[in-house]
Order: C-alpha cells, then sequence, then structure tokens
C-alpha cells in the first residue's frame, strides 16, 4: 500500500484548486488565457464532438442504505453531475465549474487566488433526442466530481451522457441543493498530518465507493423512466465505466459486480483490492501516466483479463495529468504537471481520443481504431500494449490460486 499512498499524496498535493468562478465560451482555444490584477481568466479546452454540451447536478438518496460514514441511521446522500449533448439553443446560461460557496471553501485552505474558469457547458439545458450511452465516474481519492471537466464535456460532445459521482464524506467538499457544505472526514492535503492514508481508511472509502457506484447506476435507470431532464435519454444497455486513481479501482471492482457495466476506462490505478486482480470478461483500457514500471496488482489484472484489452503509457506524464490540471497549470503555476514531448494540446487530445475510440468500440459497437490497435502514428509519445501482449512479468502466485481465493 505504500505505493498507493505516494501516488494519493502526490494526487491530492494539486488536486483541489481545480476550481473557480465561471463563465461560458463555446468556442475557446486551449491556450486562451488572461489575467486581470491577481485574477487568472482560463478556458476549459473546447469539446471536439458536433454536440452542445449540457450539464446539471442531482441529489440522490439511498433509502435502502444508512451512511456508512454517519451513526445516526441517517440514508446515504449522493451528489451526481451529469454532462450530455444537448440540443442547439438560442439562450444558453453559463455553467459553473463548481459553485461558489465549493471555490469559498477551498479557498480558505489554498491561500491562492481564485482562478477564473469559463467552461463549454449550457447550465440544466434540454437535453438532445434520442437515448444514449452512459458513463459512470468515480473521481480520485477524496477529489471534486468536476476534476475531470475537460474529459467529460469532450464525451458529451460526441453523444455520451457522464454521470460523475461525489463520495459524500470521502470527497473534499460538495454542496447540496439546501446549500449545505459535505467534507471529507479523511483529512486534507492542507493539513498533511490529519491526512487518513492507512489501510484500514483506504479500505473504508473503497466499501463505500462500490455501494455508491451500485446505487447510482439503479438511479440512472429511474430517472430514465420518470419524470427528469434526462426521462428516456439514456440508453442503459450500453453504460460503461471510468475511474481515476481509486476511482480507477473502484471502476474495476464495480466492473466485476454490476452485470450492467459493459466495459471500463481505468487510469493510473496503481493499486487494485485483491477482488478486482481476479480479472473479468469485459473490456478494459488501462492507462499508465508516465510510470516506467506497472505496479504488480496492475500485472495481476492484466493477465487475468478475459475480455478485449488495451494498456496506454503517456510517457513523461504525471499523476494529475489526465486531471483538469493538465490545462489549469498552463495558466496557474502551482498546478503544473508534466506531459511529456506530447505537450498540452497533444495531451489533452490524446487522453479524450483514447477514452473515446475505446468506448466507440465497446459501447457503440463500432470497429476498433487504429490507436487501440497500435497502428496509429498520430500520438508517437504514448506506448500501447495491444490484446496479445503481455504487460510485464506475472507474479509468482498463479491466477488459478488467485482466482480460487474467497471474495
Amino acid at each position: 500500500m505504500n505505493m498507493m499512498r505516494f501516488a494519493f499524496s502526490r494526487f491530492l498535493s494539486m488536486l483541489l484548486v481545480m476550481v473557480g468562478a465561471t463563465a461560458l465560451v463555446l468556442s475557446a482555444p486551449i491556450s486562451v488565457c488572461a489575467v486581470v490584477g491577481d485574477s487568472v481568466y482560463v478556458n476549459v479546452p473546447s469539446p471536439s464532438g458536433p454536440y452542445p454540451v449540457g450539464t446539471l447536478e442531482i441529489r440522490l438518496v439511498d433509502n435502502n442504505r444508512n451512511d456508512p460514514f454517519l451513526r445516526d441511521g441517517s440514508k446515504r446522500e449522493l451528489m451526481v453531475r451529469l454532462w450530455y449533448p444537448a440540443l442547439r439553443a438560442d439562450r444558453c446560461t453559463a455553467a459553473p465549474y463548481t459553485s461558489p460557496k465549493v471555490w469559498a471553501y477551498l479557498a480558505d485552505l489554498l491561500h491562492l487566488p481564485a482562478p477564473s474558469v469559463q467552461t463549454n457547458s449550457c447550465w440544466q439545458a434540454p437535453a438532445l433526442q434520442g437515448a444514449h450511452p452512459v458513463i459512470l465516474a468515480s473521481h480520485g481519492y477524496t477529489g471534486l466530481f468536476t476534476d475531470y471537466t475537460f474529459l467529460f464535456e469532450d464525451l458529451a460532445s460526441r453523444g455520451y451522457v457522464v454521470a460523475s459521482v461525489a463520495h459524500t464524506y470521502e470527497t473534499t467538499v460538495v454542496q447540496f441543493p439546501d446549500g449545505t457544505l459535505r467534507t471529507s472526514v479523511f483529512g486534507s492535503h492542507f493539513a498533511e498530518d490529519s491526512l487518513r492514508m492507512d489501510d484500514a481508511s483506504l479500505e473504508f472509502a473503497m466499501s463505500a465507493r462500490l455501494g455508491d457506484l451500485k446505487f447510482v447506476t439503479g438511479e440512472l435507470a429511474r430517472l430514465n423512466r420518470t419524470r427528469s431532464p434526462l426521462a428516456g435519454r439514456l440508453d442503459l444497455s450500453r453504460v460503461g465505466v471510468f475511474g481515476h486513481s481509486m476511482g480507477a479501482s473502484t471502476a474495476m471492482s464495480s466492473l466485476r459486480h454490476l452485470p450492467s457495466l459493459k466495459a471500463a476506462v481505468l487510469v493510473d490505478p496503481i493499486v487494485f483490492p485483491t477482488s478486482s486482480t481476479r480479472g473479468s470478461d469485459k473490456p478494459v483500457l488501462l492507462i499508465s501516466e508516465g510510470r516506467e514500471d506497472w505496479s504488480e496488482s496492475e500485472c495481476e489484472v492484466w493477465g487475468n483479463l478475459r475480455g478485449a484489452r488495451v494498456a496506454v503509457v503517456f510517457r513523461g506524464a504525471e499523476h494529475l495529468t489526465p486531471s483538469d490540471a493538465v490545462w489549469l497549470g498552463d495558466s496557474v503555476p502551482p498546478l503544473h504537471v508534466e506531459t511529456g514531448t506530447m505537450g498540452l494540446e497533444r495531451t489533452v487530445a490524446a487522453t479524450r481520443n483514447y477514452v473515446a475510440a475505446f468506448f466507440e468500440a465497446h459501447l457503440l459497437g463500432k470497429p476498433a481504431s487504429l490507436l487501440l490497435n497500435g497502428l496509429s502514428t498520430e500520438f508517437a509519445d504514448a506506448a500501447i500494449t495491444t490484446q496479445a501482449h503481455s504487460l510485464c512479468v506475472r507474479s509468482p502466485r498463479s491466477t488459478a490460486q488467485k482466482m480460487h481465493d474467497p471474495e
């Protein structure tokens, strides 16, 4: 677990400053940035797909589960942020990156000027007609459900509905509709001595996350058949899952235990729970951010994947490179992350295109692109391991023995 602690510590050291008040820019290139006084104004990279993007937040209550973080019998409450293809409209209400109260909470901890982040989304815009494939998303340990806005807006512009879950009392902070903030019980990197990185805390967080994704999966079905902004707009026969860091471990575990999930994208997971290393028959894209060596549990997962599998290494990248830090750091130096020789714009494009190509192949049934076959020269700095190849030297412990261990 030491490698997990190191990766999460690096993740936390930069994650929570990726918020700010927002305005809308529908065609902002990545490099657009302005500095007025001490304030920085920066745009989320423009989506690449053909559809406008809508976004909204919903509160969900699991009446069948007591909140594992509370002892008063309160039911588990979650906030979910959704991005989706929207109808074209002359009027568009600018979508916030996050709420002013969330930013105020973080600003007290950061002691840094607030960047003003301009999104590409319309707040609560009507959804495009038709049923669209769905991608569940799970953030990194104590992260925020908006940490991958550049990716989620892009997926929505290509026709997907993305449902990003804020794991209450683990996410550093999330605001509920009544204005209350729920904050992390695991501490924060802003008070390093309070940050809980022990095995028991990480295992507890993982257990709660799995319950959250199971519940949200069921709630999406309810929202699709009842009066809601997305009623009839969700194709629940085509559902994938995306996760980064601990979110990747959550995604892999969910892929094994939730039959409705068809494919998973796992970004820099570092360490998987033992149950997840038993693999799956479902397609998996495994992405490493700059590490030269795959972890033992990543090797175990790869060896036990029995469906389509692809592994990608973004050479020279960092653990936070697939998050919004990749573009915010270009304008806010404390957020800077390495992108290797690909640079900012190509790293943004590569992240989006590999994820989209994988879901197109395994949710939409399109032919696998050259990116997934390792035949494309578009992103030469990304190293690809394809279906038929070994990822690394297998652990001495046999797959057969792993498969017969108790859950």
